[in-house]
């Protein structure tokens, strides 16, 4: 008898030593001793992973310490003891949600929701995780569905403009945006993300009125100057825009858009020799805009370096001018489209053109392909002209390039032999040639037997 009171005694002890020690975990926690509970963890005995309140408070410890792969070890561990508990998916989604695991956050999220459908927080983080993956048609639709239960919800309505912006939809941005702000003036994000709208809806003076609203409760944020400094200077309101713009640098703002309009506005407003520091620290960060070179150049053309000016008006030129593959590429699809309208004459005026200033054989290819015809003598004048002078180029080129084809030579020889053939009925010793640029020439018999010798015959 004495034997088993003692085993309840010994059974009741370690019991209240586990609630105990359950405990003083979740205080610890409480009083974020994260480190603490976190070693916890090297002690644990096997049946310690079945307790969900030692694997909770060890799951926020890992939070808290910023530990979220074991965080989430941790709460998806206490998922297997109780999966009911809506706190618990709540914390399980965002925890999957900080490691990048969408799919599974979106799941926990689900099931939260299906507790109850007009659950605000469930619907929320959906909104949210579907924007950050990019999704959002899908985020608007939640947040919808929040604004129909809060009609008045400022937030709700800046980040469904949020989200149309990403969408490039700028006119139903800038519909939330507008009734978010007539709700909540006073927010300076808003007020600029609104301005800068207005400005990509050309709407400058609008964008204007907007930052002069918000300034009234933040007379110095950076944003909102910044957002009316651009306003008035695409208004051409240059004095104006450079008394914005010194107030900005004045703050230490630095930014290069702050810069470049700072000193592009001194510069218009006849402050040349004020434009050149803020314009010179533009250059600086960005020597590939155009406007800065002419602007800080001319600047200091009118003051003191006209050697340093004209270095500036060469970069700009220099930068002026469209990169070669793009405008070898504008001419390209310029002939295909002339080719899928017919107009082959204008087509192999724009190849011929990437020829001579690219070597493009590929382009002179295809010229060629259009005069391959066993019937030669059946073409105009200006056909046989045309051909004569795209095969005659087209061979001595083909020639000279290591990959030929013995197949494509013969067939050379023998759409150069009509030409041979019909000098020799005709009498002459020479034929006009045409080039698909208009040029006129002639080739000889001489040449004409030259190249057609370098060719080989039909085995």
């Amino acid at each position: 008898m004495k034997t088993r009171l003692l085993l309840i005694s010994l059974i009741a002890l370690v019991a209240c030593e586990g609630i105990a020690q359950r405990l003083s975990l979740q205080e610890l926690v409480d009083k974020r001793r994260y480190a603490e509970v976190v070693s916890y963890a090297a002690t644990l005995q096997p049946g310690d992973t079945s307790d969900y309140a030692t694997m909770y408070a060890l799951g926020q410890a890992c939070e808290g310490m910023l530990k979220y792969r074991d965080a989430y070890r941790y709460y998806r561990r206490c998922l297997s003891i109780d999966s009911t508990r809506t706190d618990l998916l709540a914390t399980a989604s965002r925890m999957a949600a900080n490691l990048g695991k969408a799919a599974e956050a979106e799941t926990y999220l689900q099931q939260l929701r299906a507790c109850d459908t007009t659950d605000f927080y469930a619907n929320y983080q959906l909104a949210r995780l579907y924007a950050q993956q990019g999704e959002y048609a899908k985020a608007i639709g939640r947040y919808e569905f929040l604004l129909q239960q809060d009609p008045e919800n400022s937030v709700l309505m800046r980040l469904i403009g949020d989200c149309y912006n990403r969408m490039d939809y700028p006119v139903s941005a800038f519909r939330y945006y507008l009734n978010a702000f007539r709700r909540e003036p006073e927010n300076a994000s808003l007020a600029a993300s609104l301005s800068n709208l207005l400005l990509l809806l050309q709407e400058p003076g609008e964008a204007a009125a907007v930052c002069d609203t918000s300034l009234r409760y933040h007379p110095n944020s950076r944003l909102l100057l910044q957002s009316k400094g651009l306003a008035l200077f695409t208004m051409q309101k240059y004095a104006q825009a450079d008394t914005v713009y010194s107030i900005l640098m004045a703050q230490g703002d630095s930014s290069y858009n702050t810069l470049k309009y700072g000193g592009s506005a001194k510069y218009y407003a006849g402050q040349y020799m004020k434009s050149i520091k803020p314009l010179e620290k533009a250059y600086q960060k960005d020597t590939t805009s155009v406007e800065v070179c002419l602007l800080l150049g001319s600047s200091l053309g009118r003051t003191f370096d006209r050697k340093r000016a004209f270095e500036l008006f060469d970069n700009a030129e220099v930068l002026m001018r469209p990169q070669p593959a793009l405008v070898d590429m504008l001419i390209r699809f310029r002939a295909e489209t002339f080719e899928r309208e017919n107009l082959h004459d204008k087509a192999n005026v724009l190849y011929y053109q990437l020829w001579t200033q690219s070597r493009r054989f590929d382009m002179l290819g295809r010229i060629w392909q259009r005069y391959r015809t066993s019937k030669m003598a059946e073409q105009s004048d200006d056909y046989r002209q045309r051909a004569l002078f795209i095969h005659m180029l087209f061979a001595t080129e083909y020639l000279k390039r290591p990959e030929r084809r013995k197949d494509n030579l013969v067939y050379l020889r023998s759409l150069l032999s009509q030409f041979q053939e019909e000098m020799f009925f005709r009498g002459v010793k020479q034929l006009p040639t045409l080039a698909p640029d208009g040029k006129k020439g002639v080739c000889t018999e001489e040449q004409l037997q030259a190249l057609i010798r370098q060719l080989p015959q039909k085995e």
